[in-house]
């Protein structure tokens, strides 16, 4: 009884934190005379910058990207999203995408087994331990990690379906520098939502995206949430530069530490199919594990 009360007062305090998701209406653009930028450049272009700066221009030759992540769950969390973690699967992973297609597939493990998931724009696919799951809350929270997480591991270069669709809204600091920062409301949105928002903070110096913003009204559960994921550090391959440690903070209902990953392997463009993404595990060549030797990373500050 103690230990509930003492978790809603806190649960209360951090409430009292939240913030609100910054976009148009809240957040207009208003020149800086410290960053030298010509103040006219819009949000498509800023966009455009920071995709170019992450490999956009050879977007089209990247056929997958394959990584291996691990992480650590912060204890609130869990204790708050139990399902929207599914903590005691999501430890390790081996994640495969296929950018154009907006396809995204895992292979989780951790000390209730493995869990492994297949999504596309049109399906959701689960399964737990090799049974498959066909439980709505199940499938409906998954939809949203995967979408987030495609996102995450791609960086801008995930959003290239909504170019021209970006508004810059006001500059902001973070950790002692200012960034530009780009709105998006993206149809759909993560999950099974319609629509949500993302920001986009960019680096006025690199151009590199070094934190997304994106609500969360896919879930029962997540609906008013919003969260900030910050990227820590980078790797430059073949020309594509992405993110290579990550870390997650929920801003609102309540503002919290959430999770902190990074990057076990990555490679690019192996000879495999959808086909080979699907089911309780992957085959052919999507099977082997993620490089560990293309993990150079480099700070963009």
């Amino acid at each position: 009884m103690f230990r509930n009360f003492l978790l809603v007062c806190v649960l209360g305090l951090l409430s009292a934190c939240a913030t609100k998701f910054p976009s148009p209406s809240n957040a207009e653009y208003v020149s800086s005379a410290e960053i030298k930028l010509d103040k006219e450049f819009s949000g498509d272009q800023i966009f455009e910058q920071t995709f170019e700066a992450h490999g956009g221009a050879k977007l089209a030759q990247l056929e997958n990207l394959n990584v291996g992540l691990t992480g650590k769950w912060k204890q609130l969390i869990r204790r708050i999203q139990p399902l929207v973690t599914d903590y005691t699967y999501r430890v390790d992973s081996q994640e495969r995408i296929l950018p154009r297609g907006r396809i995204y597939a895992s292979q989780y493990s951790g000390p209730a087994g493995e869990k492994s998931v297949f999504r596309s724009p049109s399906k959701v696919e689960v399964f737990y331990n090799a049974t498959p799951s066909i439980e709505k809350e199940v499938l409906s929270s998954t939809a949203l990690t995967a979408d987030a997480f495609h996102l995450f591991l791609l960086g801008p270069l995930a959003l290239e379906e909504w170019r021209g669709e970006f508004t810059r809204i006001s500059n902001a600091r973070f950790k002692g520098r200012e960034y530009l920062r780009v709105h998006l409301q993206r149809t759909p949105g993560f999950g099974y939502s319609k629509s949500d928002q993302i920001v986009l903070w960019v680096d006025p110096q690199s151009k590199l995206t070094k934190l997304l913003q994106i609500t969360l009204e896919g879930h029962s559960t997540t609906k008013g949430a919003h969260v900030e994921v910050e990227y820590l550090d980078y790797v430059n391959l073949d020309d594509y530069v992405f993110p290579v440690n990550f870390f997650e903070r929920v801003n609102a209902p309540i503002a919290i530490d959430a999770h902190a990953w990074q990057l076990t392997g990555i490679d690019i463009n192996r000879a495999y199919q959808i086909k080979d993404l699907q089911g309780p595990s992957f085959s052919g060549d999507a099977k082997a594990e993620a490089s560990k030797q293309n993990l150079q990373s480099f700070r963009s500050d």
